[in-house]
């Protein structure tokens, strides 16, 4: 299952919560459009490959380390975070899949990326050859001997790269299905234990997904819809109402979603039910949410 990131997560809650200004109005549609370009590629390697026995890792971040050397000449270790959109095992192989949804042309001149007015673009297999780098030295300090080859795809059907020559770090739509048949195939060996041994290095989090920087009193109080941002309806004790999906909730099921925006938003505010009242507008009072946690079907930060 692919899931959203914690900022991508915490900039849709405050669409609705908040006045975002323009750059991460910007960012969001960034992390919107890469989203669904990931779920489009899920989606085409379910579909067309589905019964092929390789194994599809997503969302993939791991911790690196690197010794660096200041003005004084002495040596320190910083740390950093390498992500990969797909990591799949493959015809006992390592192939990563970097996926660009762009909605925009580009222009490809002898190693050289521009957009059509002319304006350098940042070159997207500086990315993947890092990518492909540092998991190839990860992979061998497990004590793997297996070859890692890394790829960029432009999953956008309407985008055009002017110039592109026949690339084999380079996937467009329009050769998607012909690359992919030719990379994943079947595996003759068993690569559980490559598997596991990745998985034991995942970061559970980023160390770039921190809480949100927004007071909890700059935010708008109330019951929204998650899938319009429209403001509930409150039709009884026990349901609320969005006129604008025309779908039904429960308080619980509601009570739920607060306190799921509540950790996406910030861990570290204490989700008394006071708090969460007031996060409500007072549309679910304080004694319901007392019951709710007595009857243990919702747990409190506290």
């Amino acid at each position: 299952m692919r899931e959203k990131s914690r900022r991508h997560e915490q900039l849709e809650i405050l669409t609705y919560r908040y006045d975002l200004p323009s750059a991460d109005l910007v960012e969001l549609e960034n992390l919107r459009r890469g989203y669904e370009g990931e779920l489009a590629f899920d989606k085409i390697l379910e579909d067309e490959f589905g019964d092929v026995g390789f194994i599809h890792i997503k969302d993939y971040c791991f911790k690196v380390g690197k010794v660096i050397s200041d003005s004084t000449k002495s040596e320190s270790s910083i740390d950093r975070e390498i992500q990969i959109d797909n990591i799949v095992i493959a015809g006992d192989r390592i192939i990563t899949f970097e996926v660009k949804n762009y909605n925009f042309d580009l222009k490809y001149d002898d190693g050289h990326w521009t957009y059509m007015n002319g304006r350098k673009f940042s070159d997207p297999l500086v990315q993947v050859r890092r990518q492909q780098k540092e998991l190839m030295e990860l992979v061998e300090d497990f004590g793997f001997d297996i070859k890692i080859f890394s790829t960029v795809v432009f999953i956008n059907p309407h985008q055009t790269i002017y110039n592109l020559p026949e690339h084999p770090e380079i996937i467009v739509r329009s050769n998607m299905q012909k690359k992919l048949k030719k990379a994943l195939l079947e595996n003759r060996y068993d690569h559980s234990e490559l598997r596991a041994r990745l998985e034991s290095r995942r970061l559970p989090e980023s160390q770039y997904q921190g809480e949100v920087g927004v007071l909890f009193e700059e935010l708008k109080a109330g019951v929204f819809c998650e899938d319009c941002g429209e403001r509930f309806e409150k039709i009884s004790l026990r349901y609320f109402r969005c006129n604008k999906c025309q779908v039904k909730k429960t308080t619980l099921t509601i009570l739920k979603r607060l306190i799921y925006e509540l950790t996406i938003l910030n861990r570290n505010w204490k989700m008394t039910p006071t708090v969460i009242c007031k996060y409500a507008d007072y549309s679910i009072s304080e004694s319901c949410i007392r019951k709710h946690k007595k009857a243990k079907s919702i747990e409190l930060n506290l």
